[in-house]
């Protein structure tokens, strides 16, 4: 994956809101998202989803805010702790609560899944600079791409690699080129909102722009980035840094 090397920033002006960006660049870049915590906020649906699987279990539910700190590691982590939490996995093995539970959670992936503010926008106006847009989630494959279709992000969103396109999972490197190889050659930068995201970026040898709302564990100085945001209406221009820096 080649690093950004040749854009530059023309113009900067104060929008009462963070800054605005004008850039002029002679090539496109490809730029990559996480999902989960990054474009959309789904923790409220995998909860529901994970107590229902309790529920089955004859177990009590877990708070959205538990369910959050196992998402992240992919469906079958997510699983795992789940039933840690709540009591140990139950006799019939992992793997049989990993498939009840992705067979409850992709029969309804999008209710109570939302977009985080500004992302449509943001998406648009990438796409309307001529930037390959790609997402790199550890979600399994359908219900991604069920987020992404029904509140409209692909397209814009052309690039696509889950949880089961290869037979590994972030921060292995080779999901974030597989998101990069879908899309016409550029400098790539990726954005997400994670320890494993920035652990992605770093082993891709990337730029990475973390998302400080989304569903981290730590304190964001623990999280190597080259950029921190909260508000998607800042991503452009950070975009357009990070190009202009990489070529200076």
């Amino acid at each position: 994956i080649s690093r950004p090397s040749r854009a530059r920033v023309t113009h900067e002006a104060d929008a009462g809101h963070g800054r605005r960006y004008q850039v002029d660049s002679d090539l496109t870049a490809r730029v990559i998202f996480d999902l989960d915590g990054t474009l959309v906020h789904s923790a409220p649906t995998l909860a529901a989803a994970a107590n229902a699987l309790l529920d089955e279990l004859g177990r009590a539910p877990l708070p959205v805010e538990t369910c959050v700190g196992f998402v992240g590691h992919g469906a079958a982590r997510l699983v795992e702790r789940v039933l840690e939490t709540s009591g140990g996995v139950p006799g019939g093995g992992l793997e049989q609560q990993v498939a009840r539970f992705r067979s409850i959670y992709e029969a309804e992936p999008v209710a109570g899944t939302t977009l985080y503010p500004d992302v449509a926008a943001t998406l648009r106006q990438f796409e309307a600079q001529g930037h390959g847009l790609g997402v790199c989630t550890q979600k399994p494959n359908a219900p991604a791409l069920a987020i992404l279709r029904a509140l409209h992000l692909m397209p814009p969103v052309t690039a696509f690699t889950g949880g089961d396109s290869l037979d590994v999972l972030k921060p292995d490197p080779r999901m974030l080129r597989h998101a990069a190889d879908q899309l016409p050659p550029g400098p790539v930068v990726y954005v997400g909102d994670s320890e494993t995201d920035a652990a992605t970026a770093v082993a891709a040898g990337v730029p990475f722009a973390l998302y400080t709302e989304g569903y981290r564990h730590g304190p964001v100085s623990g999280i190597p980035h080259d950029a921190a945001f909260d508000d998607f209406r800042e991503l452009p221009g950070i975009v357009a840094t990070l190009l202009s820096a990489a070529k200076a």
